[in-house]
């Protein structure tokens, strides 16, 4: 029995990948929105969670970079999933936002850190990873909505320069300046990935078996755009940089994008189970909807309060259950998918 159960966690260390972290930013997110609407015992139990799959997620990575390191260069050398790397950074810096919430500036001040740390350490690897010795050239089907979380960690800095500054560890004009100008090159990266992405779309489109949910961080990567735009506004980076006024505009055209792009993802993705042979069963990815999902209501919420529109804030509002109920379903076909992975004889891995 306890062998069994050593190589099934054998199994699931060498299944670990960076992209797991995605399950950290989704819960990280819906425990914000939950918190936002005023719902703070749920808030606090998805806050637990996102911890506790934070160390889970942690351990098991460095476990496989350490016992299977192959592995991990394998995965950071291709281009269809190194990007999901940026994960581990956007997953700390929104458990630090909610740990702001929750009084606790010290830790979420350390996550910030660690959170430039990983931006860094895969901006200068990354490049070189993808397009190594064993890659004469990138093509246009390397390309997916994974890549949109380069945007999402970079505007997620963007959002730790704010509370950093709130827990008085940066002075006022460098933390508006530092946010401001990681501002504009996660939203200039966005733009370029979606370029990559529409041409990759049109040259290559899209397979009916191939995964649609990293194509929700599209919708995603706007949407923490606007909150990001929308935070610097709130903590007041003025005409210092590129104008309070401006920054507001940029929030509300994001979020604006965010919400026209919901009803073409999700009817890619029904159209797909619907329509296709595609079972729908629990997968790491699912997580990127998740995530999205939250982000889009915490991004209402601060720019209703920005823009002082009752009207988006209550988008925000009920926008919280849809993405509350998404995180349920999806944890529980994990917890499903992780306990039957564990039963499995050994010799099995874990999908």
């Amino acid at each position: 029995m306890s062998e069994g159960l050593g190589h099934a966690l054998a199994g699931l260390v060498r299944a670990a990948r960076l992209g797991w972290f995605a399950m950290v930013m989704a819960t990280g997110i819906v425990s914000v929105a939950l918190q936002r609407s005023g719902s703070g015992w749920p808030s606090a139990a998805l806050l637990f969670v996102a911890l506790g799959g934070f160390a889970v997620c942690t351990v098991a990575n460095v476990l496989r970079a350490a016992v299977f390191p192959a592995d991990l260069a394998a995965e950071l050398a291709n281009p269809g999933l190194a990007f999901t790397a940026f994960a581990v950074t956007a997953a700390c810096v929104v458990l630090g936002d909610r740990l702001v919430a929750a009084g606790d500036h010290a830790f979420a001040a350390v996550l910030a850190g660690a959170a430039l740390a990983w931006w860094l350490a895969m901006v200068s690897a990354l490049p070189f990873t993808c397009s190594g010795r064993r890659r004469a050239r990138l093509t246009p089907k390397d390309v997916n909505g994974t890549w949109y979380l380069c945007a999402v960690a970079t505007q997620s800095l963007a959002i730790a320069v704010t509370f950093v500054h709130a827990g008085g560890l940066l002075p006022a004009g460098l933390a508006f300046w530092a946010g401001t100008g990681l501002w504009l090159l996660g939203a200039a990266l966005y733009l370029s990935v979606s370029a990559l992405v529409a041409l990759r779309l049109q040259v290559a489109g899209l397979g009916q078996n191939e995964p649609t949910a990293p194509y929700w961080v599209a919708m995603g990567g706007a949407a923490i755009t606007a909150l990001a735009a929308a935070q610097l506004t709130r903590a007041g980076a003025g005409p210092a940089t590129i104008g309070r006024a401006t920054l507001a505009a940029l929030a509300l055209a994001f979020w604006l994008l965010a919400g026209c792009l919901i009803p073409v993802v999700a009817g890619r993705s029904c159209w797909r189970h619907i329509r296709g042979s595609v079972p729908l069963r629990y997968r790491a990815d699912l997580w990127m909807v998740v995530f999205p999902a939250g982000m889009y209501s915490v991004a209402s919420f601060q720019l209703g309060a920005v823009a002082r529109s009752p009207l988006i804030r209550y988008i925000g509002v009920v926008a919280v259950w849809p993405a509350t109920a998404a995180w349920a379903l999806t944890f529980a076909a994990m917890a499903l998918s992780l306990a039957s992975g564990l039963r499995k004889p050994a010799g099995s891995s874990v999908s």
